[in-house]
């Protein structure tokens, strides 16, 4: 049984998401927080701006407490994946180790500055 965070339920409200898509985030992040304490999100995107159409993804920025190799990788892909298919949901990630996504190189590409001054943590 899922169980929908306030933040999630309300954030989900205010962005429009599905009711599935509200419970699919909630799903993921629990798992997420209980693998990796100190994992931090971000919403970003055609949801998050208000244009989204039937055919977007929700794309989320995960940023983990730790480095991320491809093993760790595929393993939330895996898990997203999975979750995609129960909840009928289309979430996008874009996985990174919250250190390098704070340093450069990454700190100086074009899609850090959009998240940073668009993204909505949760």
């Amino acid at each position: 049984m899922v169980v929908e965070t306030k933040e999630i339920k309300a954030l989900g409200k205010k962005l429009k998401f599905a009711k599935s898509e509200r419970y699919a985030l909630s799903e993921l992040i629990a798992h997420l927080k209980t693998s990796w304490p100190g994992v931090k999100f971000k919403l970003f995107g055609s949801k998050v701006k208000g244009i989204a159409d039937e055919e977007s993804d929700i794309d989320l920025l995960i940023m983990l407490p730790c480095s991320v190799t491809e093993e760790l990788r595929k393993k939330i892909i895996y898990k997203v994946f999975d979750i995609n298919l129960i909840f009928e949901t289309n979430i996008s990630t874009l996985i990174i180790a919250r250190v390098e996504w704070e340093s450069a190189p990454f700190s100086l590409l074009p899609i850090h500055a959009y998240i940073e001054e668009e993204g909505v943590p949760l």
